[in-house]
C-alpha cells in the first residue's frame, strides 16, 4: 500500500535531526534527487540516517514522484542548488518543476553524509504589495512571538484603523511547516483573512510557525502548536484587550484545547476534525487513492500513525473541550472539502447541540482552503491562487461584532 506518500512528500519536513558538523555538496544531492526521480527507494534508504529510515518505507519514497506527477503533471527539469546550514546540517535546496507547477526539493546532510531531511514541497512564492493589499486605513507592523520553550517566531500584525481599539484575531496554522500567511500552494489564507477582517475593523496576529523556522520535526501538539499559540495571545494583548483565536484545521482542533489554557474573548474554528487525527489522516490517504484501500488496511495506516508518533497523535479529546468552554464560539466549514470532512462538522453539530454560545455555518461551494469550486475536490485546486469569499469574512465579522465584550 502506498499509504501516506503523498501526504509526506507535500506536508511534512521529515526528520531534520542534528548530528555533527556541517559537510555536503551539491553531487550528493543532485545524486539523492536522482534517486528519487528514478524511483530507486533502496539507494535512498541506503544513505539515510537510522531516524529517516524508521520515518519513510520503501513504498513510500517509490511512489512519492508518481502521485507528484499525477498532482501536477511530469517531471520537466530543476533549477540550480543552492546551500545553507540548518543548525549542524548542510541542506540542499533546488526548484524542480512538474508540469507546470515549480516545487521546493531539500535534502539535508549530517557530518557523515547520511541524509537526515528530504522534503519535496511547493515552491512559495513572495507577496508583492499589489497581492492581498492592505485598506487603506489599516497598518502593518513587524512582531516577535516568544513562548518560554521554543524559538522567536517572527510575526506580523495589521491594525485596522476604524476603531480606537478594535478587536484583534490570533492565528493559528494547520498541520505543516507553514509560514505566518499559512501559504499552501500557491494560496496565503491566513494574509487574506488578515485584510479581509482589516477592512472589516477587525485586527489580527499572524506568525511563522516553529517548524517552519527551525525547519526540525516536533513530536506532541504543545510544540506542535499550543505552546506558541498561547504566547502569541499573550502578544495580541498587548494590542488589544479583546483577543479571539482563529483556528484552521489542526489549529482549528486544537482552538477549544487552546481556550482552556489561556484567557479569549471568542473562537474561530475553520474545518476543525471532531476526531482523532490519526483518524482523520488516514481517511485523507483513504481519499486520495480513490477509496481503493480496504478497511483493515486503513485501521493498519491509524496503528502506524500512532505507533511511529505515539505522542503526536494522542486524542486531544476538543469536543469535550468545547462543551466546557463558556467563551462564543464559531465553527465554519467547506462542504467540498476532503480533508475534514462534512462529518465532522456533523459531529460538531450534535456535539454542540443547543450550546447557546455556538454558532456554525457550513459553505456548499467551498474546500478545505475555503475557496470556491465545483465538483469533488483534489489537491490539484491549491495549486490555484483563488480568493476568500466575502461572506466567510462577513460570517466571522458579524460574530465578532455580535459577540459580548470582556
Amino acid at each position: 500500500m502506498k499509504r501516506l506518500a503523498l501526504l509526506i512528500m507535500l506536508c511534512c519536513s521529515l526528520a531534520m535531526h542534528a548530528q555533527n558538523g556541517p559537510l555536503g555538496d551539491s553531487l550528493r544531492a543532485e545524486r539523492a534527487l536522482q534517486w528519487l526521480l528514478k524511483q530507486q527507494a533502496d539507494s535512498l534508504l541506503a544513505q539515510m540516517g537510522d531516524e529517516m529510515k524508521a520515518a519513510l518505507t520503501r513504498e513510500q519514497l517509490a511512489a512519492g514522484v508518481e502521485q507528484m506527477e499525477g498532482l501536477a503533471g511530469p517531471y520537466k527539469e530543476h533549477g540550480a542548488w543552492n546551500r545553507t546550514e540548518q543548525g549542524q546540517l548542510v541542506a540542499w535546496q533546488t526548484n524542480i518543476v512538474f508540469g507546470e507547477t515549480t516545487f521546493s526539493f531539500v535534502v539535508a546532510f549530517d557530518a557523515d553524509c547520511r541524509i537526515q531531511g528530504l522534503r519535496i514541497m511547493p515552491a512559495m512564492p513572495e507577496a508583492s504589495a499589489n497581492d492581498d493589499p492592505l485598506p487603506a486605513d489599516a497598518v502593518e507592523v513587524e512582531d516577535t512571538v516568544r513562548s518560554a520553550h521554543g524559538p522567536a517566531l517572527p510575526a506580523a500584525v495589521v491594525m485596522s484603523g476604524r476603531s480606537a481599539n478594535p478587536p484583534m484575531v490570533v492565528m493559528v496554522h494547520g498541520s505543516g511547516a507553514l509560514d505566518r500567511d499559512e501559504t499552501v500552494m500557491a494560496n496565503k489564507t491566513f494574509r487574506q483573512l488578515s485584510r479581509l477582517l482589516a477592512e472589516r475593523g477587525i485586527s489580527s496576529l499572524r506568525y511563522d510557525k516553529r517548524t517552519y523556522v527551525t525547519q526540525q520535526p516536533v513530536s506532541t501538539m504543545d510544540d506542535e502548536t499550543i505552546t506558541d499559540a498561547i504566547a502569541a495571545v499573550a502578544l495580541a494583548r498587548v494590542y488589544s484587550n479583546n483577543v479571539y483565536l482563529l483556528g484552521h484545521s489542526l489549529g482549528a482542533m486544537l482552538a477549544p484545547v487552546i481556550a482552556q489554557r489561556t484567557p479569549l474573548d471568542g473562537i474561530i474554528m475553520m474545518a476543525a476534525p471532531a476526531r482523532d487525527l490519526s483518524e482523520v489522516v488516514a481517511e485523507q490517504v483513504e481519499y486520495l487513492m480513490e477509496e481503493t484501500i480496504t478497511a483493515e488496511q486503513k485501521q493498519q495506516t491509524i496503528e502506524q500513525l500512532r505507533s511511529q508518533s505515539p505522542h503526536y497523535f494522542e486524542p486531544q479529546r476538543q469536543v469535550e473541550a468545547a462543551r466546557q468552554l463558556c467563551i462564543p464560539m464559531l465553527l465554519l466549514q467547506g462542504e467540498r472539502d476532503y480533508q475534514v470532512t462534512m462529518h465532522d462538522y456533523g459531529l460538531w453539530q450534535q456535539a454542540l447541540k443547543g450550546h447557546k454560545n455556538a454558532e456554525l455555518h457550513s459553505y456548499p461551494r467551498l474546500n478545505h482552503l475555503f475557496l470556491e469550486g465545483q465538483g469533488k475536490s483534489s489537491p490539484q485546486e491549491y495549486l490555484r491562487k483563488g480568493s476568500i469569499p466575502q461572506q466567510v469574512a462577513d460570517d466571522i465579522a458579524h460574530f465578532i461584532n455580535n459577540s459580548p465584550n470582556p
